[in-house]
């Protein structure tokens, strides 16, 4: 187990949501916020009787207590009060917290992801892809859920036929690989975000006025090579400062991009 953070991510997580929880149940037994390392220091000595006696009783039993930082990326304002909310939500009658409580999207992971995260290391693209930033992005959605997002609805022209993937990427992260088999009207395939009726005459005509695209693919499984390749790393370098979702890996003749020492693009 993860028993304190980098250093150098502490700048990242600022201060932050975390949960306790019995690794047999789904609701934690404690939420808190802290700053740096509490968390860790926490699994050491809460200053709550109860909770410390809930950690023993798990480790008699040969069982780690589980950590999840619920949300992070707050100033002490903002904590408080997603702490107050936290426990709320759960009622403080279900959780070993004596009082109430007094961003960032990334929610719900592990310290272990969270440093993951904050840590990815860059990688040079060598694919044809198009990298689709979703900015909140919450890890514990459906697998399907993450795929609509990705996939729809781009207003994309012609330099979207040479891409080959898709990466779902979060903070300049990629969290996903998609093969694209074909670009398809925005609405004309079936999707759980947002599915009209196909037979609605302003539906056709909306559709066509925002000239929009979904593509249609397949989730590479993590343990595929080309997952392996890219998955946790950092594509900072190719999204360009235009607060468009949409990037690519290459030009407008399909050439994957070069960079110089600054990482700027040399062939665009």
């Amino acid at each position: 187990m993860t028993r304190k953070f980098p250093t150098n991510i502490h700048k990242e997580i600022l201060n932050y949501i975390y949960a306790i929880y019995d690794p047999r149940e789904e609701l934690p037994f404690y939420v808190g916020r802290g700053v740096g390392d509490r968390v860790f220091s926490h699994l050491k000595d809460s200053h709550n009787k109860e909770v410390d006696q809930k950690i023993l009783s798990l480790r008699e039993q040969g069982l780690k207590p589980t950590i999840k930082i619920l949300i992070h990326g707050l100033n002490s304002k903002q904590a408080r009060a997603a702490e107050t909310v936290a426990i709320a939500m759960l009622g403080k009658d279900n959780l070993a917290n004596k009082v109430l409580g007094g961003g960032s999207s990334l929610v719900n992971v592990s310290p272990e992801e969270l440093i993951h995260h904050y840590n990815a290391k860059e990688v040079l693209i060598r694919h044809k892809v198009i990298l689709i930033v979703r900015n909140p992005w919450n890890p514990n959605q459906s697998e399907r859920y993450h795929y609509d997002l990705t996939r729809a609805s781009w207003k994309v022209g012609k330099k979207k036929d040479f891409a080959e993937y898709a990466f779902l990427v979060h903070q300049g992260v990629v969290k996903r690989v998609y093969t694209i088999a074909d670009w398809y009207p925005d609405g004309t395939t079936f999707h759980n975000r947002n599915n009209p009726d196909p037979n609605n005459e302003y539906y056709h005509k909306d559709y066509k006025i925002r000239d929009r695209h979904e593509f249609v693919g397949r989730l590479l499984h993590p343990e595929e090579e080309l997952s392996k390749l890219y998955i946790g790393k950092s594509v900072k370098r190719y999204l360009r400062a235009t607060g468009s979702s949409i990037h690519y890996s290459y030009n407008t003749k399909g050439e994957p991009y070069k960079f110089d020492n600054n990482n700027k693009i040399t062939n665009s």
